[in-house]
């Protein structure tokens, strides 16, 4: 039934011959199968059925995310073969001209070739492309490229424009799915905070790891996470209560904003979000001292666009914190990621020691 609504709904747009209308409704019949399937790879399939049915030799699926645009899917894909990379003269065109269709026919002739600069740098002779509109704006673009001059059909048109509408309808899935993540991230941090005796450690009244892993996910649920955080363990004795009283005077100087947390028994953890790391470097070695010239390790946790977690660098801050464990005299031990750069001492000037206040965790909000 489906098929034949589809069938009607192109049926004006097509020719007479039933041809036409036979290849679009198999390729639809193909897109409605594995969408109502859940297959984790449509979008890949969907960009492989383009290719077989307009005989093209690349298909691509730009995102866009504010001015940046970048192919995430695309066929043939070949294994180490590095990502093609988009046009940018035909993103420009699409993202302003949403709801129209960019036909090239030949890549070498036309208004457009002004535009590419070097029209024989492209690997391409024609191109067909579509943009994929999410309310007001465009969440990607679908790209048909050829490798020859080609005069589009009605049914390619329709075809590319079927196609950009179930993916479309996907890509707005899986916002919904990761909104529901965030919302329930949400109601997980509303429910930690009236239950706050659950986040915080008994013996010292710090934030524990439950209360980390909630404020984690909040973080990097959060449009505007840090590009880098630095994360530091130091390891300290406790005998009693005049331990704790000494732990919370020291944690007086941790400036408002960063985050301390008890990872476990004698163990704190430091996450500087707002401190730059020349400034937590300096930090951490006036905290240390004022721990006794405790063992204390630190490292860089490098969040990315991918939202990697906290346990991303773990491997590193337990290294660090165990090789100043090993020295006869422990001091601050860093292990950065590879490729990271060893900043310079950071110089400042003296200033007067602001004064004491009670360290209180960030308050964890709704994101």
């Amino acid at each position: 039934m489906r098929d034949q609504r589809l069938l009607k709904r192109y049926a004006r747009r097509l020719t007479s011959g039933t041809a036409s209308l036979e290849q679009l409704t198999r390729a639809i019949h193909t897109l409605l199968q594995a969408g109502e399937t859940g297959d984790p790879f449509f979008l890949s399939k969907s960009l492989e059925l383009l290719a077989d049915s307009l005989e093209a030799s690349q298909t691509a699926l730009v995102m866009v995310s504010g001015a940046a645009a970048e192919i995430r899917w695309w066929h043939p894909e070949r294994p180490e073969e590095p990502a093609p990379v988009p046009i940018a003269a035909f993103c420009e065109w699409l993202l302003v001209n949403p709801e129209r269709m960019l036909v090239i026919r030949d890549m070498a002739t036309g208004p457009h070739v002004k535009e590419l600069g070097d029209p024989s740098a492209i690997p391409h002779r024609a191109a067909l492309a579509c943009a994929l509109r999410h309310g007001e704006g465009v969440r990607a673009l679908l790209f048909a490229y050829f490798d020859r001059p080609k005069a589009f059909s009605r049914t390619e048109f329709a075809l590319l424009e079927a196609v950009a509408g179930f993916m479309g309808r996907v890509l707005e899935i899986e916002d919904l799915k990761q909104s529901l993540n965030r919302l329930e991230d949400a109601l997980a941090i509303t429910q930690a905070v009236m239950e706050d005796s659950s986040i915080r450690d008994p013996e010292t009244d710090l934030p524990n790891l439950r209360y980390l892993d909630i404020w984690e996910k909040a973080m990097l649920g959060s449009e505007h996470r840090p590009e880098s955080l630095v994360v530091a363990d130091c390891q300290v004795q406790m005998k009693g209560r005049k331990d704790v009283a000494r732990i919370h005077r020291v944690l007086e100087g941790v400036r408002g904003g960063d985050l301390v947390v008890q990872a476990g028994p004698g163990r704190f953890r430091f996450i500087f979000q707002h401190t730059p790391r020349s400034l937590a470097h300096i930090q951490l070695l006036r905290l240390r001292t004022q721990l006794d010239g405790a063992p204390m390790g630190a490292t860089l946790w490098l969040p990315g666009p991918e939202g990697l977690r906290l346990e991303s660098c773990q491997g590193r801050l337990d290294a660090a914190l165990a090789e100043s464990r090993a020295m006869s005299q422990p001091a601050l031990v860093w292990h950065l990621p590879e490729g990271v750069a060893v900043e310079p001492p950071h110089q400042v000037r003296a200033a007067q020691p602001p004064a004491p206040r009670r360290w209180e965790p960030p308050v964890l909000r709704k994101p």
